[in-house]
């Protein structure tokens, strides 16, 4: 397993407005304008009838998001007001913010924002050429630690294209009915989150449907990029598309639907129409609770990706061709549902254990609940996760294929990764790749010295008792202790007894205290020879 982390966070409701009451507050003076973000406390506001003269308080608003973008600094909050925003070029973000200090754009609380494109250049692009890439996007991003939350992308030239990009938060947003891919993030883009995203009708005129997707991580590599909550449904090509990204990335709880059909009367059409297209290059994704239905061709494919890829508890319905393809994989495959598709499963080389076909061969509708889509398809509960159904869940056989019959998706959570070598995490020595066996591109080989730590940011839903796997190597003679500090406390202490060679490997299993949202956890050495070298740790707590 290498699994990523979701390790961004909301900024806490109350320091929100304690923000807001400092904006309100503060007089509007000349100096303002000048210096408006540090006027603001790091909070902007944005409104369609402001003026980019104004200050960027909620009574004297910008009127651009982009003057907002341009004045924005590590922690600033942008905050934008209800209405539709139609700018006539792409907003363009190629500033960062920092680990502490993440930049977050945002629909003004309880308002709806729609940024539309409908007015940029290349919506549509002609047919068959390209364009620049700083052209794509209605909003282009090329900065790490930025917070997107709350916003409806429209009619752009792709909605969000995100290039070279790590660190960022996708939450809570809308992209359809884009001149190309909805969400689209390629080259080296590494720890990226979507989250609870919406993604349909998107469409590409210029290429007749054929990579307009609702979801696409491509042509690149980067660990830790994670996908759950997401919709993707009636775009041109796939709801999720992998092509040629070389990193595993996870995607998890996300159902796609519809995808792959011509409802443009396009002239040649091109549309691949998969559920979740997990190729061409080697990299070893997982898919976990997850639903493909309805689409033109396939529900999960590995699209020729040669790696291991890994799919569990997730069911194909009714898709035009086969539910699983991994027949050019040597992918593990359990407890997975394939029931009404097109054509029978296809696995080659690829295998695992529970799933339908390894149960029986003759599924019917009548084997499960209900095949009524309309509460998956509704409303968003409100706390931004897809509507609890008993959606294809079948009738006996309890932990087959997905479910989503609560708010949090089907079943157990499978554990978060971090690996040391990634940030947030940091390392008191260095990251090393001299000894063999190790997870992801690296470990943390600390300093030999009293004190040295492995630190790492990490995500909980609630406040709850965590397990936690730290995995490390000790070749030394005798066991290294350490302590375990979570949040700024001592926790508990630990011992690493030697594993008989720094190339092998082992794990400590600890039960700790997290609090809901970020928190730090830290291994520090207790002795004088520092830590074992430290490879990853894995955090479950039913609700990360």
């Amino acid at each position: 397993m290498w699994f990523s982390s979701l390790r961004g966070c909301r900024i806490p409701s109350g320091a929100l407005r304690l923000a807001l009451a400092a904006a309100v507050l503060l007089p509007c003076v000349s100096v303002a304008q000048a210096q408006p973000a540090a006027a603001q406390g790091h909070t902007l506001t944005v409104a369609t009838d402001g003026s980019d003269s104004h200050p960027g308080t909620v009574a004297a608003p910008l009127r651009t998001i982009q003057r907002a973008v341009d004045l924005a600094e590590p922690g600033t909050v942008i905050q934008i007001r209800g209405g539709t925003y139609d700018p006539g070029v792409n907003i363009r973000i190629e500033k960062s913010g920092t680990p502490s200090q993440p930049i977050t754009m945002r629909a003004y609380p309880g308002e709806h924002v729609v940024i539309d494109g409908e007015n940029m250049p290349n919506t549509p692009a002609p047919f068959g050429e390209s364009y620049p890439r700083i052209e794509r996007g209605a909003i282009h991003v090329s900065g790490d630690w930025w917070r997107f939350e709350d916003l409806e992308i429209i009619n752009g030239p792709y909605g969000i294209f995100a290039i070279e990009s790590s660190n960022n938060i996708y939450r809570d947003l809308i992209t359809r009915d884009n001149y190309e891919t909805g969400l689209h993030l390629v080259l080296d883009s590494s720890h990226n989150q979507v989250i609870n995203l919406d993604s349909y009708g998107n469409r590409d005129p210029r290429k007749n449907g054929e990579s307009a997707d609702g979801l696409a991580i491509k042509q690149g590599t980067g660990s830790g990029n994670v996908v759950t909550g997401a919709r993707m449904w009636n775009n041109a090509d796939d709801g999720f598309d992998s092509w040629d990204f070389l990193s595993p990335i996870r995607i998890e709880d996300s159902v796609a639907w519809g995808n792959g059909v011509d409802r443009w009367g396009f002239p040649g059409w091109e549309g691949d129409g998969n559920g979740f297209k997990l190729g061409r290059g080697e990299a070893n994704h997982l898919v976990h609770n997850s639903i493909a239905f309805d689409n033109a061709v396939g529900g999960f494919i590995d699209n020729g990706n040669p790696g291991s890829l890994r799919l569990e508890n997730n069911t194909a319905w009714a898709n035009g061709g086969s539910g699983f393809v991994f027949n050019r994989s040597t992918s593990t495959l359990n407890r997975n549902l394939s029931v009404a598709n097109g054509a029978g499963v296809s696995l080659g080389s690829s295998g695992g254990s529970g799933n339908s076909w390894d149960l029986r061969d003759d599924w019917s509708n009548a084997d499960l609940l209900t095949t009524s889509s309309a509460q998956i398809k509704g409303p968003r509960a409100a706390d931004g996760s897809i509507p609890a159904t008993d959606f294809l869940r079948p009738r006996d056989h309890a932990g087959l294929g997905a479910d989503f019959s609560d708010d949090h998706g089907g079943g157990e959570p499978l554990p978060v990764r971090h690996e040391a070598e990634h940030a947030p995490a940091t390392c008191d020595g260095s990251i090393d790749t001299n000894h063999s066996g190790y997870s992801g591109s690296g470990f943390c080989n600390t300093d030999n010295v009293t004190g040295a730590a492995a630190r790492f940011t990490v995500e909980a839903g609630s406040t709850t008792r965590a397990t936690l796997v730290i995995r490390y190597a000790n070749g030394a003679a005798g066991s290294r202790p350490a302590e375990l500090v979570v949040n700024g406390s001592a926790v508990e202490p630990v011992t690493f007894p030697p594993t008989g060679a720094w190339a092998n490997w082992a794990t400590a299993t600890l039960t700790v205290p997290v609090h809901s949202g970020s928190n730090t956890l830290a291994i520090v050495a207790t002795g004088p020879d520092g830590l074992p070298n430290i490879d990853y740790l894995e955090l479950s707590t039913g609700n990360t």
